[in-house]
């Protein structure tokens, strides 16, 4: 398990990573920087080690992309991370080219920063993005899967798609097609918030309930609450790898004025 853990300024960030008790290999992968404010998370898919290669080539493109920027507003930013999300696609598709064992690899991505009291999100695929709020859990990410497009068609309930086969069954990832769009997105941050980004892994294995009541009790202690959930998604079965990050507000970030 690999952790990360650090606490400064406005928000205090921490990440755990698991293989789960059905894999070989963990093919997630996970970056994060609470000083410039931004975390990038990625389930990797394919090949022998396509996988592996795929979700850290994603996070490593949009860590790059992040660390390099130079936009001071909210919707320059909200642009540079669309197409560092593009980007990342690029990335991944030239890999595959270069060595035919990695043909077939793809990703999953969500990625998150935060400016002027904002949130800004990119994310293609299913791995999710939540915000919670006293008393209330909200995913802030739709899926990019068949099984939401029956959701939203009114063929099958959220809980029934929960269970159903074919989760796994994508409509949108990076690395598939040489074009991509990415769902982003901008949200109020409000002192208090916990935002969590996290692979399928864990909410295969966990209903929003579940995810809820630990960022209500331990989100006090964020190395804990992730410990814990990725301690419930095995307790479950650990069918999956599972990833998380958990982000906190500490106090408020307005961008400075000139």
């Amino acid at each position: 398990m690999e952790s990360q853990d650090r606490e400064k300024s406005a928000l205090q960030m921490a990440s755990r990573t698991d293989t789960g008790k059905m894999r070989q290999r963990n093919e997630d992968a996970c970056l994060f920087d609470d000083a410039s404010r931004w975390a990038v998370l990625a389930d990797g898919m394919g090949g022998y080690q396509g996988g592996d290669v795929a979700s850290r080539l994603v996070v490593d493109s949009l860590a790059a992309s992040l660390r390099g920027s130079e936009a001071t507003s909210v919707s320059q930013m909200l642009a540079e991370l669309r197409q560092a999300t593009m980007r990342a696609n690029t990335d991944v598709i030239a890999a595959a080219r270069k060595d035919r064992e990695l043909h077939g690899m793809g990703s999953t991505v969500v990625a998150s920063r935060f400016h002027d009291n904002t949130l800004l999100v990119s994310h293609v695929g299913d791995s999710r993005m939540y915000r919670y709020r006293p008393d209330e859990l909200v995913q802030l990410t739709r899926d990019h899967s068949l099984l939401q497009e029956q959701v939203d068609g009114g063929m099958m309930s959220a809980d029934e798609a929960r269970v159903a086969p074919g989760r796994s069954l994508l409509t949108r990832a990076l690395g598939v097609e040489p074009a991509v769009v990415p769902d982003v997105a901008l949200h109020e941050a409000r002192v208090g918030d916990v935002y969590l980004l996290c692979s399928d892994g864990l909410t295969d294995m966990l209903d929003d309930e579940d995810i809820a009541l630990v960022c209500e009790t331990l989100s006090a202690n964020l190395t804990v609450a992730a410990d814990h959930l990725i301690q419930l998604a095995n307790d479950r079965g650990g069918r999956d790898n599972i990833t998380v990050v958990l982000i906190k507000v500490l106090q408020p970030f307005p961008a400075r004025r000139t």
